[in-house]
């Protein structure tokens, strides 16, 4: 097992952590040998040198992570880097980018508190090559830095402005395309929207309206999770509740809510065993069922799952981490073949990126082509009682949505 050294200095009352993801280049070397699709076939006795750059010593390849660790709601982000964390341990397992150089992260903790992003992350900027998590109460803080040092950092949920942005590495529909392909998938049905304060929840806030409008759904009612939940959506007798709301309102949603409904969350927000008897709940999910033939990609998955967290549940929270960290490893390893590490380089690169292959574990990317299309297919999940066709998650493949009329919709608001 590739094994995580910690070491650590406390900064403003908050830590900064260190986790080095060391481990044997030939221990996993076959039971990894599914990720060959994914990274770029580099002969070790022909590596060419890289000259060193910030973040990269000559040796190893250290990449930023800015995350709530220990805040309000942390739980969210430490399962999510739980996928973060087993993608690279097992690239340094088959022995780092281009088969050579090791990946160690850098992890800045904000404890939930942007203004601590924004102190710190210039520091944390000094010392690596990419921001390769940043969560999405620190998007804003963090956005400026990556301007003004041309660095790339990957989103793990996605709106349509981190979308459009050269610096943000995306892999999941923008939440506006989700509300346009949920409306659009039941426009008779009166529909209410309960959002929070987030950059999620601003981005469905905005776009619902206009959703509503492009898709014709004759009831959409906008609800702020701080109001009396239950009178408001009886008062709006919805049938259909889409709620996007962060985790430290998660309870406060499920325990407030009408019996009765159908209840439409991100999969990849929610913790998959918390619900209700009284309430259907829906997930919305871009990624495959949860056994190893949902799709290419899945096998691997789960065995880095078994060597690196084998006690961990079915949650699609760990498998965003682990998917979002393909794109950046892609231009990681064209950088290295090219002998050329700067960020400035991988920025160039990553707006000119041929197709990446993502095994079927999210929709592929290719930013060669004029107006690349984004990612916008999703599924619809429902806890179901029968056998047949159930995953590990005791979820049930509903509907596939693709947003129709999306660029309509990204053209407004963009706009």
């Amino acid at each position: 097992m590739a094994t995580a050294g910690k070491s650590h200095v406390r900064i403003d009352g908050f830590t900064k952590y260190r986790i080095a993801l060391i481990a044997t280049a030939v221990l996993f070397a076959g039971a990894c040998s599914g990720q060959g699709a994914n990274v770029s076939d580099v002969d070790n006795e022909q590596a060419l040198s890289v000259e060193r750059s910030v973040g990269f010593d000559g040796d190893i390849i250290r990449l930023g992570v800015v995350a709530n660790l220990s805040g309000l709601g942390s739980a969210l982000d430490r399962t999510r880097l739980t996928g973060v964390s087993a993608y690279w341990s097992d690239i340094n397992a088959l022995g780092g980018v281009g088969g050579r150089y090791a990946v160690e992260l850098e992890i800045l903790d904000h404890g939930g508190n942007p203004d601590v992003a924004e102190e710190l992350v210039s520091e944390l900027l000094d010392e690596v090559v990419a921001l390769t998590f940043i969560d999405e109460t620190a998007m804003g803080a963090v956005h400026p830095f990556l301007v003004e040092g041309q660095v790339l950092g990957v989103a793990p949920t996605s709106t349509l402005d981190w979308e459009s942005d050269p610096r943000f590495l995306t892999h999941s529909p923008p939440v506006e395309a989700t509300v346009l392909a949920l409306f659009e998938s039941t426009p008779s049905s009166k529909w209410c929207v309960i959002t929070d304060g987030s950059p999620l929840g601003v981005g469905v806030r905005n776009s619902a309206p206009r959703a509503a409008r492009i898709a014709g759904a004759q009831s959409v009612t906008l609800i702020e999770v701080e109001e009396d939940l239950n009178a408001a959506v009886l008062a709006a007798a919805c049938e259909h509740v889409f709620a996007e709301v962060s985790e430290k309102f998660q309870e406060k949603l499920l325990t407030s809510l009408p019996a009765g409904r159908t209840v439409l969350r991100q999969a990849g927000l929610t913790d998959p065993t918390v619900g209700r008897t009284d309430i259907q709940f829906a997930y919305i999910d871009s990624g495959p069922a949860w056994h190893v033939d949902a799709a290419i990609g899945m096998r691997p998955f789960l065995a880095s799952l078994l060597r690196h967290a084998p006690d961990a549940e079915p949650d699609t929270r760990i498998r965003d981490g682990y998917v979002s960290q393909i794109r950046l490893h892609e231009l990681l390893e064209q950088a290295v073949q090219g002998g050329d590490l700067r960020r400035s380089t991988i920025f160039e690169a990553a707006q000119t990126h041929t197709r990446i292959e993502m095994s079927g574990l999210a929709e592929e990317v290719d930013m060669s082509i004029e107006q690349p299309s984004l990612p916008r297919e999703m599924s619809i999940r429902i806890n179901a009682a029968e056998e047949d066709e159930l995953d590990a998650r005791d979820w049930k493949l509903e509907r596939r949505l693709r947003a129709q009329n999306f660029a309509s919709l990204a053209n407004e608001i963009l706009d």
